[in-house]
């Protein structure tokens, strides 16, 4: 029993064919009967498309998960058989037309695939209807879904007591089960999903075992389970005078929030997956599209059996003007191809988008020698390289993934950039050798010495009175770009203290605000004593009440203290070693560290020296663009053109 028994008739790529799966009536225990036909999306074809996940690879030997496919045993995985029976009309039913990728695309056919996935934008939004599986049943699920309706109810609905209590009651009941549901079922977390929820064109059914309900409703439940949730946690705020926001306890938030209401009053300080998945379907309608970075970042947590769908997933989801090869380079769909250059792909569009240098400055980087994800089914003809060091594992984007600290942490708070002025410059292009990035920036100097901040809080502490005492040493060494600069560098270095550098000057559980001043005495406490009185033994209690030594933790295994041979000083990902150089790439909010390669590359028939890219990192004193807007644009500095690999 195996997929030679079942033999595909080739499509009719120029004619917009595709295939839809029919699935006859039957008994809830009957086999499974269904026929393929081809049909031409241009003729406007009645069909469902299956949102669903793949799960476990296909067994050809387990008689459970075969259909019946034109007379023939097919095998599907155990997830699609069960949304086919699930699904299935019964007897006296009106046989189901659907479109489901496992079946209706030859998997076996690389080019069939990179065709027909590349037209997966026009047959999800061609689709009469989407229908998301998100698995069998379970109690929790069913007892969700048989709550929804009441949840759920026109705003100008009144209730009494009693129904005003059961409907409190329902929420307090289900919240748990409705989260367990919304943000751990597996099809929360695949890539595709995102594609196929955006473009459908009518409200899509969510159907979980026997039971369904329509997304609106699904999501509706949602923030409105969010909003009485977390108000009772103190994680809503409310719309205050100035226009910004308070927590409903009065006291002021910093974070940024999504909104759970239409009058934008009350905004929940939490997002969940269902929440992104939302947000998205609302970028499409609203502006057609979104750009490849923010998908990225939207995806982050997203997952795919092949490692290539964390871009070729995305790719229907582009806003127009990105898929205009006069504007943009346009990522070639072609299952032929490794990961590697798939991804590098990835990363020229954004470049070609004039959004590189800060797409890199936030993304987890993949470090001097990573090898990309492999795919087995590739032949052995085609080689499979490692990742140039300019193009993240798109796979390893979140922290327990990624070989190295995110980029993030190095951002200097909301509003300030190292490129200064020019932080949205169009910079970078990728050559033809598809593995050589050129940019423009500035060399700022050669690191001279690393520090590694320790493997836990105590020999960090321990480590700080030395640290400050290089740094002042450091500020004190003459270094200039030229005898006009001199005063200006030395007052660069000057600027600001270690205890804000070592933090990237950013608040604790902030991504925008500047560190307080308040800092200061909890720093000049640690530093005044080797062991920290909290140490090893503190409570949890005295380490919630010092927000610096918290931020200080977070430095702990991912950040290294560097110092230049100028006399700079900063924090950067361990990996970066003495002899390494600290640049500034325009458009980047963060400077990145650089690696000579003892070879040279061939450009336009000429040699030419070139780097690796190690990470990002904090540089004392030009975070805020000095270096840029006061000597650069002045032009008392040159800029460097880097080839990086």
């Amino acid at each position: 029993m195996s997929y030679s028994s079942f033999c595909y008739l080739a499509l009719n790529h120029h004619a917009h064919e595709i295939r839809v799966l029919t699935l006859w009536p039957g008994c809830p225990d009957d086999p499974l009967q269904c026929d393929l036909s081809t049909a031409r999306l241009t003729t406007r074809p009645v069909f469902n498309a299956l949102s669903y996940v793949w799960g476990d690879p296909v067994n050809p030997n387990d008689p459970d998960t075969v259909i019946t496919l034109d007379g023939c045993n097919f095998p599907v995985t155990a997830s699609l058989f069960s949304a086919l029976r699930h699904l299935r009309p019964p007897v006296g039913g009106h046989p189901l037309r659907l479109w489901v990728d496992a079946v209706c695309i030859n998997q076996a056919d690389l080019e069939e695939r990179s065709q027909q996935v590349a037209m997966m934008r026009d047959i999800y939004a061609s689709a009469e209807r989407v229908v998301i599986w998100l698995g069998d049943e379970d109690d929790d699920s069913n007892a969700v879904f048989d709550a929804l309706g009441d949840i759920v109810a026109p705003s100008s609905h009144q209730y009494d007591e009693e129904q005003a209590g059961h409907r409190q009651m329902l929420m307090r009941q289900c919240s748990g089960a409705f989260y367990s549901l919304a943000d751990r079922r597996p099809w929360f977390s695949r890539v595709w999903i995102l594609q196929e929820l955006a473009m459908a064109k009518q409200d899509p059914l969510v159907a979980c075992g026997w039971k369904s309900v329509a997304w609106s409703v699904f999501i509706d439940a949602c923030k409105i389970i969010a909003r009485a949730l977390f108000t009772e946690i103190g994680m809503v705020r409310q719309k205050v005078q100035d226009g910004g926001y308070k927590r409903l306890d009065g006291t002021m938030p910093d974070t940024d929030a999504n909104d759970v209401s239409d009058d934008n009053t009350v905004k929940v300080l939490a997002k969940l997956k269902i929440d992104v998945l939302e947000d998205l379907h609302d970028a499409v309608r609203t502006r057609n599209g979104e750009s490849l970075w923010k998908l990225l970042i939207i995806s982050r947590t997203s997952e795919s059996t092949d490692p290539r769908d964390r871009v070729y997933g995305l790719l229907g989801l582009l806003e127009p003007d990105a898929l205009d090869p006069q504007n943009s380079f346009v990522i070639p769909i072609d299952y032929r191809k490794p990961t590697a250059a798939v991804y590098a792909d990835a990363v020229s569009h954004i470049f070609s988008r004039g959004e590189g240098p800060y797409f890199l400055s936030g993304a987890f980087l993949p470090g001097t020698s990573a090898a990309a994800p492999h795919i087995n089914s590739l032949p052995s003809t085609i080689a499979q390289p490692s990742l140039p060091t300019w193009v993240p594992d798109l796979s390893r984007q979140v922290a327990g993934k990624a070989t190295q600290p995110s980029g993030i942490q190095f951002h200097p708070p909301a509003g300030i950039s190292v490129s200064g002025v020019g932080t949205d410059c169009n910079n970078g292009r990728v050559l033809e050798d598809g593995r050589t990035l050129q940019v423009e920036g500035l060399l700022v100097d050669t690191i001279e010495r690393v520090i590694p901040l320790g493997t836990s809080f105590d020999s960090l502490v321990e480590k700080l009175p030395d640290i400050e005492s290089r740094a002042a040493e450091a500020r004190e060494r003459p270094f200039h770009f030229g005898p006009s600069t001199a005063a200006l560098i030395e007052q660069f270095k000057r600027k600001e203290p270690l205890w804000r550098t070592l933090i990237s000057n950013k608040r604790f559980m902030s991504g925008y605000d500047a560190a307080p001043s308040t800092y200061e005495e909890a720093y000049l406490n640690l530093l005044n004593q080797r062991v920290s009185p909290l140490g090893a033994d503190r409570s949890e209690d005295d380490a919630q009440g010092n927000e610096y030594e918290l931020c200080l933790e977070r430095c702990i295994n991912n950040r290294t203290f560097f110092l230049t041979k100028g006399g700079f000083f900063g924090i950067c990902v361990p990996d970066s070693r003495e002899g390494d150089i600290v640049s500034i790439i325009f458009g980047s909010p963060v400077p990145f560290i650089l690696r000579p390669a003892e070879s040279a590359v061939s450009v336009s028939s000429c040699e030419r020296d070139y780097h690796f890219l190690v990470g990002a990192s904090y540089v004392s004193g030009i975070m805020s663009g000095e270096l840029v807007d006061e000597l650069y644009c002045e032009d008392l500095m040159d800029s460097t053109t880097f080839f990086i690999q």
